[in-house]
């Protein structure tokens, strides 16, 4: 065919030729267009492991006769060439182009890696739809790619979510089959589509990864593209056979690489704790924390509290202006502990959780911050935050006026000033409160510059109690860590 973007090889281009023919004949040539997309078009097509992703569009609707002689139009062709190794490679859908638009379909033939059936459903991935619209072939009819949406940022970066998450599910475990490494060249896709925001082959993927160090142990991703290169050459042996069945755990670690790119792309939607928080705490059993827009009201099995979450990003942060009366003093453990508790009817953190937490090696006591009343001498304001140095993510932790020192911009003074001490530490900070507080603390957080708002629900099956938990889960579960900041921002709104 002479286009651009297929690989060269008379038989593979003669394969795509004569199974398009064929296509055209059955539907009696009346096709708007038929669409390459996937490795054949990135040049990365590899006998043995890639397929050759095709997209039929149908000028009209499908009969029932087209489609019984479509659904096994693979095996009939390569009933009469056994020895062609692509026909069996071909995946996709045939349909028509007036039902594929509009995402409803009456009848389509499916063409899949384990088999091939008539249906009525079909929901195509984004990275296939990023590729058509990108990327894709035009290998008969009409040629326009206008006609396929480019999804956006966020579909992209839900789709990496939902990849991860198929990771974390499946590949545990490995087998001998070479799509075991394949495994780490779709997370090395996935890392550079978050920082990119753009899909590429695995091959160039791989080859990226390994050039921008993004995973510390290179040794199994090059392993990989070796592989990739020649997958017929390495299926039999029997070493990289006990390679692959071994190979789990390495996915897991890079799988360990691609949440954490899950989490700076979208800090506030990829979870409702610090980055910190999620490796370290697990949720109870009878408690489900669920991002709104993942929420059905209608199918809530308990008790219900939202809460929000909040991003700021730090840039040449000014020194804020402390109001006449008061100054800033170092707060030791029990200073801290005991102002928290005059705060907070529903919550308690421990002088001892405090001290535990001061021994800590990344314990940095600047970020312990107290306003006193110098008329009176009493703690009328402080403010706990943290730093994680490994994603240079800060967090507000404590944040708390004392109630007959409210509506007097101490609130306010806490948060700057720990923001602007943060800023040589963290390149953003993140922050939750109770979205239902009759304080309204998210108005606090806006108006010192958080934004990018996200709300989470902590769905509760079981009884609520008074907290009494420690800096690593100060509410004593999962759930209020869910918040961040738990009941701590209720009463800030200054």
């Amino acid at each position: 065919m002479g286009e651009s973007g297929i690989p060269a090889g008379m038989s593979l281009r003669q394969s795509i030729y004569r199974m398009t023919e064929r296509i055209c004949g059955i539907l009696e040539h009346h096709v708007h267009s038929i669409w390459l997309y996937g490795s054949v078009v990135l040049d990365d097509f590899r006998p043995g492991w890639s397929d050759i992703d095709l997209l039929v569009l149908a000028g009209g609707p499908i009969t029932e006769e087209q489609a019984r002689q479509l659904v096994r139009l693979r095996q009939t062709m390569l009933e009469s060439e056994p020895d062609n190794p692509y026909y069996r490679s071909f995946e996709g859908i045939i349909a028509d182009i007036s039902e594929y638009l509009a995402g409803a379909y009456n009848r389509l033939v499916y063409w899949g890696t384990s088999g091939e059936r008539i249906t009525d459903r079909y929901h195509p991935d984004v990275f296939s739809r990023y590729e058509l619209a990108r990327y894709g072939k035009c290998v008969y009819g009409q040629g326009d790619r206008s006609i396929f949406m480019l999804p956006s940022e966020k579909e992209l970066t839900e789709a990496v979510r939902r990849h991860d998450e198929a990771i974390r599910q499946y590949a545990v475990r490995t087998d001998e089959k070479l799509y075991s490494c394949g495994w780490l060249l779709d997370i090395a896709r996935c890392v550079y589509t978050l920082r990119y925001h753009d899909v590429i082959s695995k091959t160039q993927a791989g080859v990226w990864a390994l050039s921008a160090h993004v995973f510390e142990n290179e040794e199994p991703l090059r392993q990989a593209l070796l592989i990739r290169q020649d997958p017929l050459a390495y299926r039999d042996r029997d070493d990289v056979r006990r390679w692959l069945r071994e190979l789990g755990p390495d996915v897991q670690r890079y799988a360990d690489v691609l949440e954490r790119e899950l989490y700076l792309a979208d800090p506030c939607g990829a979870s409702s704790l610090s980055f910190r928080k999620t490796k370290e705490l697990a949720v109870l059993e009878d408690i489900s924390v669920i991002r709104e827009d993942r929420l059905d009201p209608d199918r809530v099995p308990g008790t219900d509290e939202p809460y929000f979450k909040m991003i700021r990003r730090l840039l040449g942060l000014p020194r804020p202006e402390l109001p006449p009366g008061y100054q800033e003093v170092r707060c030791g453990a029990g200073d801290l502990a005991r102002h928290i508790g005059e705060c907070y009817a529903a919550e308690v953190l421990s002088e001892e959780a405090l001290r535990a937490r001061a021994l800590q090696p990344d314990f940095e006591p600047d970020l312990w911050l107290a306003v006193l009343d110098t008329g009176t001498g009493k703690i009328a304001a402080s403010g706990i935050a943290e730093a994680d140095a490994s994603i240079r993510e800060g967090t507000l932790e404590w944040i708390q006026v004392s109630p007959e020192y409210r509506r007097r911009g101490l609130g306010r003074y806490i948060v700057c000033e720990l923001l602007r001490r943060l800023q040589s530490k963290a390149d953003f900070v993140t922050v939750s409160g109770k979205m239902n507080s009759p304080d309204h603390p998210i108005e606090l957080y806006r108006s010192c510059g958080f934004d990018g708002c996200v709300v989470w629900h902590v769905v509760r099956n079981g009884r609520e109690e008074r907290s009494t938990g420690d800096m690593a889960d100060k509410s004593g579960d999962a759930a209020e860590q869910s918040s961040g900041n738990g009941d701590a921002n209720e009463k800030n709104n200054d």
